[in-house]
């Protein structure tokens, strides 16, 4: 009987992974699209923005809570230290509210460089 249910769950579950294997292109894409991350408020994911405005994008509702995205390039010279502040700013910053993103598993190193990459134009 055992055996039966672990086949069926098995089957199950190769059957869901063939049925989504050739959308995994599509939401990979998604996935690492930095402002789709950024504003996402699905679970698991930042939503950056009830936290932090974009002052060139003022047609995005915004929090106030953490620094605008504004200058960035001059504040984070270094990329690297962009994505490290995205992936816990707790480390230099102890008493900050922002989620460890990286260290948590909120977010994917490659989710984490997409935001950084989004926000560092700004």
């Amino acid at each position: 009987m055992k055996r039966i249910i672990f086949l069926a769950i098995l089957g199950a579950l190769v059957l869901q992974g063939c049925k989504t294997a050739g959308k995994m292109e599509e939401k990979k894409s998604v996935e690492l699209d930095g402002y789709k991350i950024m504003e996402s408020k699905a679970k698991g994911h930042g939503n950056c923005l009830a936290c932090h405005a974009i002052p060139a994008r003022p047609d995005l509702a915004a929090g106030n809570i953490g620094p605008a995205f504004i200058g960035m390039k001059a504040r984070f010279p270094d990329f690297e230290k962009l994505k490290e502040k995205i992936a816990d700013a707790k480390v230099t910053q102890p008493q900050t509210m922002m989620p460890p993103f990286g260290r948590n598993h909120i977010l994917t190193p490659e989710q984490i460089d997409s935001v950084a990459k989004y926000i560092y134009q700004y």
